[in-house]
């Protein structure tokens, strides 16, 4: 356990934006280092259940940090902006979305008004990196004296978020060391590298983080796609290829979702790089692969013609509750406008009244939309309830072998 980190203030930190980056986050400087941290949002229902120690959405380990964290006042919740006045580090973790750039240095521009030079501002939010030093400014000319600024991204996964933000590396980003100790004092106590460079590398850091994954998923997806016009199984193709060979580690095909992926790779190839005419644009084009995934699925499903699909899976990825910008229910809507009647099913989703088994009892077209773990072993389950039904295998999940149904899915025509 830590010790409190000034006593010029009544509370250690705040995290403006209890979501699925900064409410893990607050919980574990709570709970693992005893510091005092509030967390401010604008979902008066999600505050009162932070402060009732209920997480709003399904974490491993969030409850019962939150749980202790609450009870003893180390952590609580709030509303009111102004509470970040009591606080030495004031972290911004809100979703910056594409498109919405202005909406969200308002944002910033309300909270720096509130500040002090004694105090330190810590941007976790993702950005292009031409807002960097926009930020910067607007920090430093709408508070009182100019607190710290420093860039500190968040590298998290969704489902290991607790495990990660004590284990993995931190990028800090600051100005002429300004921060440096502040920093070091805030996070030494994880026991995980720091490495201390420039606030845009720093950013530039998550951003290329995020875009080498999108185009590595890409390739996967590419190749499925070409299988699929060759008549060839494209999962057998990529173990194959991946087998005992020392410099491929092609991931499989698969839909691609969520906050980060399909933002980061656009925030990397923002306008100011685009406009110019020489630069390559790899990035935008790996995007595009992944963001027509949906599409191709919901028009390959469409040509078996059916009336009634049922979804296995909601989220955007694999055994997680979040739904955000998730691509089986982008192809679900694009089934419904088709006419198409689409019964979803998600253990990590809903609290469903009946079982899978009650899910696909009606379906012509039975969708493996998302490879969650509980789906793994589900065929002997498709044979007997699910008779009349051909299989979609968004992910080549299944054992073909096992299954008694017609089987098809994404890069799976041979």
């Amino acid at each position: 356990m830590t010790a409190p980190l000034s006593h010029n203030f009544n509370r250690d930190i705040a995290v403006i934006g209890a979501g699925r980056i900064g409410l893990p986050w607050a919980a574990v400087l709570a709970s693992d280092l005893d510091y005092t941290v509030t967390c401010v949002d604008i979902d008066s229902n999600r505050v009162e259940r932070i402060n009732s120690g209920d997480s709003p959405f399904t974490e491993p380990g969030l409850d019962e940090r939150l749980e202790s964290t609450t009870e003893s006042g180390r952590l609580w919740g709030t509303t009111q902006s102004d509470a970040v006045r009591d606080h030495k580090y004031v972290s911004l973790t809100l979703n910056a979305q594409r498109g919405q750039m202005e909406e969200f240095l308002e944002t910033v521009r309300e909270y720096a008004n509130l500040l002090t030079g004694d105090q330190v501002l810590i941007l976790r939010s993702t950005l292009p990196v031409d807002q960097i030093d926009r930020v910067r400014n607007i920090v430093r000319s709408e508070s009182s004296g100019g607190p710290q600024f420093v860039v500190y991204p968040e590298r998290l996964a969704e489902g290991r978020a607790i495990e990660e933000i004590q284990t993995l590396p931190k990028i800090i980003g600051v100005d002429q060391n300004e921060g440096v100790e502040s920093m070091q004092a805030l996070l030494d106590p994880l026991e995980s590298p720091i490495t201390i460079t420039d606030p845009e590398t720093a950013m530039f850091v998550k951003l290329i983080d995020n875009t080498y994954r999108d185009g590595l998923f890409a390739i996967g997806n590419q190749i499925a796609y070409v299988a699929d016009e060759l008549g060839l199984n494209a999962a057998e193709a990529i173990e194959i290829a991946n087998k005992d060979y020392p410099r491929n580690d092609i991931p499989v095909p698969g839909v691609v979702g969520g906050k980060c992926l399909p933002k980061d790779p656009h925030f990397l190839m923002d306008e100011t790089i685009c406009e110019q005419p020489t630069t390559p644009d790899l990035f935008s084009a790996t995007r595009r692969t992944n963001a027509s995934l949906p599409s191709y699925i919901a028009k390959e499903i469409l040509k078996k013609q059916p009336e009634e699909v049922t979804l296995l899976g909601m989220s955007y990825k694999k055994d997680v509750s979040d739904t955000y910008n998730s691509p089986p229910l982008n192809i679900a809507d694009r089934l419904e406008d088709q006419g198409v009647s689409v019964t979803l099913y998600d253990p990590y989703v809903l609290n469903h009244d009946g079982s899978i088994s009650d899910a696909v009892g009606s379906a012509d077209v039975v969708v493996v939309a998302m490879n969650h773990s509980s789906f793994v072993g589900i065929e002997d389950t498709l044979n007997e309830h699910a008779p009349s039904a051909m299989v979609y295998d968004v992910w080549g999940e299944l054992d073909e072998s096992s299954l008694e149904l017609p089987y098809d899915g994404f890069g799976l025509s041979g």
